[in-house]
């Protein structure tokens, strides 16, 4: 991507330290507040070429600010609502402000044609002879818009009101699946609140109805107000296949005493079978463009095999592929026995399909990378004119236990790189799979 970056100066700020009529130690401003952004105005670039004029998303945002005081000096966080906390540094101005430095973002949109995105760099909160905060802030950042691949940041200027924390926190749960269209048994389950609460109470407050699983309170980055995710696998994959209610329980608190209210999202498991070993025979779980063959134009010397494609990819592929769960007993290693025909029309393509492994209560590793790629060679074959030989590869396991799940998708992690710049080149690819199993 090309940037054309266009940024001005930030209003300049007083070196910290200069105390006016400020004295910290008779500041009342301990605790948890709300801050919402009234208005952002954005500095006008010099480039002749100016950004699309998308408005700033930051205006109307909302983000929680806490405060506390360690001896004579203090530390704060702003947590901006559904993100993650952001620590920033406190000085005291001369004119009577005290100043929060620290990079948060505020808001964000975006569209087929361009984003734009509003963050904060530095807070200035207006004090009142009492003591306390008078209401009001100004503040300086940065707005960033991008198009296609040109982009440009120009520095903004914010204000914005500071008033009593009394929005309760809220959570939102979900499963992030590891291929498309379907959730295997060993996916995340990811849990995310709008602002921090404690740590404890969220482990607590976590449940997979029915199944059995194991979560994971994320650490903060900012350890004393709280943690805003976990992340949790199920244990067992063999107690029950299909829809299961991921919740949260009402009740967490904020410091403020807003409390939350329970919050549930139906998930749907792909039912996998286990076996000692998959194939054409014994096929595992498949989703998509997979299916069983048995031609030998398919499944070479074997009798039947598992066919997934042909799908277009990398970006915008179709979905398709298989999983399975394999008794491990103690093996070490995963056998794939496959080949793959492909299409395009820049030569012989690279690694196109992905490997991933997970044993009950962790989640997937991508094996990709430990797999050794059989060169892709020309073929009189008009459909598919390149092809790997049929090649058995071995591969470590990332943990060993009774049970291993596996994945094969392809195009799976090449995905991750599309969107923005020039487009990956189009390649159609089938995987033939005579054999997937174990080995010690």
């Amino acid at each position: 991507m090309r940037f054309l970056f266009a940024s001005l100066p930030l209003v300049a700020l007083a070196c910290g330290g200069s105390i006016g009529p400020i004295d910290p130690s008779t500041l009342h401003v301990e605790g948890s507040y709300d801050l919402v952004v009234s208005n952002i105005v954005g500095q006008p670039s010099p480039n002749p070429y100016q950004p699309p004029d998308s408005g700033h998303p930051g205006i109307g945002q909302h983000a929680r600010l806490d405060i506390r005081k360690i001896g004579s000096s203090y530390d704060a966080a702003v947590t901006p609502e559904n993100g993650d906390p952001v620590a920033m540094t406190v000085t005291f101005e001369s004119d009577g402000t005290m100043t929060l430095v620290g990079e948060y973002p505020v808001g964000s949109s975006g569209g087929s044609e361009y984003s734009t995105s509003d963050e904060i760099d530095a807070l200035h909160l207006a004090v009142g002879a009492d003591g306390r905060f008078s209401g009001g802030f100004t503040a300086e950042g940065q707005t960033n818009v991008s198009e296609g691949d040109v982009g440009w940041q120009s520095d903004n200027t914010a204000t914005g009101t500071v008033g009593a924390d009394a929005r309760p926190p809220t959570a939102q749960v979900s499963a992030l699946g590891s291929a498309q269209s379907v959730l295997l048994p060993w996916d995340e389950l990811y849990v995310h609140t709008s602002e921090p609460v404690d740590a404890a109470a969220l482990g607590s407050a976590l449940s997979l109805t029915p199944g059995a699983a194991s979560f994971q309170v994320s650490s903060p980055s900012v350890d004393w107000i709280g943690a805003t995710s976990a992340v949790g696998y199920r244990t067992i994959w063999s107690d029950f296949s299909g829809q299961a209610s991921l919740g949260v329980a009402g009740g967490l608190v904020d410091p403020s005493g807003n409390a939350s209210a329970a919050a549930t999202s139906a998930v749907q498991f792909l039912s996998v079978p286990s076996a000692a070993t998959f194939g054409g025979a014994s096929p595992p779980a498949m989703w998509g463009a997979a299916t069983i063959a048995t031609s030998s134009e398919s499944c070479g010397t074997a009798a039947s095999c598992i066919e997934i494609g042909p799908l277009t990819g990398p970006c915008g592929a179709q979905p398709g592929g298989i999983a399975g769960r394999l008794e491990a007993g103690g093996a070490t290693q995963l056998s794939l026995t496959f080949r793959v025909r492909a299409a395009t029309q820049y030569g012989p393509p690279g690694w196109m399909f992905d490997v991933s492994a997970a044993t009950p209560g962790k989640g997937a590793q991508v094996l990709t990378g430990e797999l050794t790629m059989p060169p892709m060679n020309a073929t009189t074959d008009a459909t598919y004119p390149y092809a790997s030989d049929w090649t058995t590869a071995t591969v470590a396991l990332p943990d060993t236990g009774p049970e291993v799940g596996f994945s094969l998708v392809p195009f799976q992690t090449a995905q991750s790189y599309c969107g923005g710049g020039p487009a990956f080149p189009p390649v159609t690819m089938l995987v033939d799979v005579a054999e997937i199993t174990t080995v010690p």
